[in-house]
């Protein structure tokens, strides 16, 4: 029997539960491409928080980065010549 797995946009990622996206990495029900999106992300969020560090009381990273820095943060952070394979689990950005 073969299990079929999600495919699942960075929208839809972006819309699940840090719970819900455990639950799914765990369970082995994404597809590859889903996790390389995971992965992405992981990337992306740390790179973020690196960049931005301490975010002070109620500002946003925006305050911190600029959006020409985000995206550039995003595209550096796109293809890391990285296999989410090779790069075992990632740790879930809070």
């Amino acid at each position: 029997m073969t299990i079929r797995r999600l495919s699942l946009s960075y929208e839809e990622l972006s819309r699940a539960g840090r719970d819900e996206l455990k639950r799914l990495v765990e369970a082995d029900l994404l597809d590859q491409p889903t996790r390389a999106r995971c992965v992405h992300l992981a990337r992306f969020f740390e790179k973020v928080s690196q960049m931005a560090g301490q975010v002070a009381g109620n500002a946003k990273v925006a305050d911190v980065l600029s959006k020409a820095q985000l995206q550039k943060i995003w595209r550096e952070t796109t293809d890391e010549g990285a296999s989410p394979l090779a790069l075992g689990p990632r740790p879930f950005v809070h």
